[in-house]
């Protein structure tokens, strides 16, 4: 996961040089964003926008009919990307602040680029979030510094630089190799005499999600792993009503929108275990375990629901696998779920779940 304080610290002191001090970069900048292969219309997520220098690229290829996402945690360095924003009259940009791991992107989205964001292409949960809303073909670019293994003398220089922009040097040898885990067939290319590198490549056409395929055998692998999210998905009356009296819990509150609406919450909300009984769906959409004769649902280790789940909102599930352990002649593994709701700051569940497989 990136460091969001140290992030901040960093760029709130390079605010008002950034653009200066990394111009030398612009020609790799254009190239990645050369190969998202845009077309008017589309719509692009730019991830670590920063003061928006490849706002101007984007829009020239993508039209006043397209839709440009730029997501950025520092407040200083995305007041620039807003005045850039004003300056050029762009009236189809929209700009978070918040981390990759966390932002709330308005997709599905048609690109993805990462120009310059090392400590987010090493967080599997960024690359999750933000590759989850790609549709189906969809294509991803990332540019950014490296250790040259083809002249070692120049990663002094290398350290020097990208120490400015960077809070971590995990991963610098090979800094695209979490998104090979995304993208079958990546293609990689260095320039500046190795220290510097181009990924680009397509998503697979059946699931725009990053999806974790693994084999029973390999499940302990998986500990410690954040797994990405599902899709979105509507949440509406007409399910909660029906989860309602099946239930025989009709309060108000879940079934009447006109009574609901001066209520506490100003809309029907869904039950929390309605919410909670999605959790083997959306399983489903994050991760396939082949190998498998049979799926036991074990139990719950705690289950909270902090915010309430509006009807016409729409909900995903995040997934992380806590532990992974033998039980008997199967494979026990915690999940822990986090089912937010979109533009919600509260999650509006929270629970540790209990898997079984056997084989």
């Amino acid at each position: 996961m990136t460091d969001v304080t140290r992030t901040a610290t960093l760029y709130r002191r390079l605010a008002g040089s950034y653009d200066l001090s990394t111009a030398w970069l612009e020609p790799y900048r254009r190239r990645a964003i050369s190969q998202l292969r845009l077309r008017p219309g589309d719509v692009v997520l730019d991830v670590g926008c920063g003061t928006g220098m490849s706002f101007e690229p984007i829009q020239a290829a993508i039209g006043p009919e397209g839709r440009l996402v730029g997501i950025e945690p520092s407040p200083e360095m995305l007041a620039s990307a807003r005045a850039r924003v004003e300056d050029a009259g762009w009236s189809n940009v929209t700009l978070l602040e918040a981390s990759a791991e966390d932002a709330a992107v308005p997709g599905p989205v048609d690109a993805v680029l990462f120009a310059f964001t090392h400590d987010v292409v090493q967080s599997p949960k960024a690359l999750a979030n933000t590759l989850g809303q790609v549709r189906p073909g969809g294509r991803l670019a990332a540019a950014g510094p490296k250790w040259t293994t083809f002249a070692p003398q120049l990663n002094p220089l290398v350290w020097q630089v990208a120490s400015q922009f960077v809070t971590s040097f995990e991963g610098f040898r090979r800094p695209w190799a979490e998104l090979e885990r995304a993208v079958p067939g990546l293609w990689v290319e260095e320039a500046y005499f190795g220290c510097v590198y181009l990924a680009w490549g397509g998503l697979p056409r059946n699931t725009g999600a990053v999806r974790n395929h693994v084999h029973l055998t390999d499940l302990p692998d998986l500990a410690g792993r954040h797994l990405g999210y599902s899709g979105w998905h509507d949440i509406t009356q007409d399910d909660v009503s029906a989860y309602a009296a099946l239930t025989d819990d009709e309060q108000w509150i879940h079934v009447d929108p006109e009574r609901a609406a001066a209520g506490p919450f100003g809309a029907t909300v869904a039950h929390g275990f309605l919410t909670l009984g999605r959790f083997t769906a959306l399983l489903g959409e994050i991760l396939a375990v082949d190998g498998v004769a049979t799926t036991l649902n074990y139990g719950l280790n705690r289950v909270r629901f902090p915010a309430p789940a509006r009807v016409g909102g729409r909900l995903r599930m995040g997934l992380e696998v806590s532990a992974v352990e033998q039980a008997g002649d199967g494979i026990q593994v915690l999940y822990a779920a986090t089912f937010e709701v979109e533009g919600q700051t509260k999650p509006v569940c929270v629970a540790e779940v209990i898997f079984r497989y056997y084989g």
